[in-house]
């Protein structure tokens, strides 16, 4: 694959496009205080919320209070998140350079699905991305390849004409299982030494080095 023939760009999005970090600890913190449970420290909360917060939950505590917690967690990230969600350096520069070079561009995340899509709404860039999924918009989460499947499919491309972009080990092993090169930014919570030792087809110091590899 060559930059010549790149007609598709799939991103991550929390780590690599935004930082939402501090409204997923806080949601955390009031589910797990709801519920009368010892709230768990943001790094903590950092490293286990990648494979999606319904997984998490039932996970961390069980099939019926996992629903719960899930429950309680949406209910105030839905009231809290827009002012706790910052676009992390260069992603609009990024996103609307290659928009502009007719690069179709999509979001595939662990993150549930109308969350992931308001929060281009808020931000007005919804309409540089032809799909943006997340949890519950397809049957297997991140890192089964079916979101990425479901993105080529609705950019009617191939998976040779495109290319996925994520900040972790997780992203990294879907873009393999699907058969997709996949370039890894050192912007979320993998240290570069870990996302090298994972083998994507590079690391980029950050997201604007992303510009190189497109037409």
């Amino acid at each position: 694959m060559t930059p010549q023939n790149i007609r598709g760009v799939i991103f991550d999005l929390d780590g690599t496009l935004v930082d939402s970090y501090q409204a997923i600890y806080l949601s955390f913190h009031h589910a797990y205080s709801c519920l009368s449970l010892s709230p768990l420290p943001l790094e903590e909360v950092k490293k286990i919320v990648g494979r999606g917060l319904s997984r998490t939950f039932r996970e961390l505590l069980g099939e019926e209070r996992g629903l719960q917690a899930l429950s309680l967690f949406r209910k105030k990230y839905e009231e809290i998140f827009r002012p706790h969600t910052h676009l992390l350096p260069d992603v609009r520069t990024v996103l609307e350079e290659l928009y502009g070079r007719e690069i179709q561009l999509a979001v595939a995340t662990n993150k549930f699905g109308p969350f992931s899509r308001e929060i281009f709404r808020h931000f007005k860039m919804e309409n540089l991305f032809t799909v943006i999924i997340g949890d519950g918009d397809v049957l297997q989460n991140k890192p089964h390849p079916a979101m990425l499947y479901f993105a080529l499919e609705k950019m009617g491309l191939k998976k040779d004409d495109t290319f996925f972009v994520g900040d972790s080990l997780i992203d990294i092993q879907t873009a393999q299982n699907a058969g997709m090169r996949v370039y890894a930014v050192p912007t979320g919570n993998t240290t570069r030494e870990d996302l090298e030792e994972a083998r994507p087809t590079a690391v980029l110091p950050r997201l604007l080095d992303l510009i190189k590899y497109v037409p």
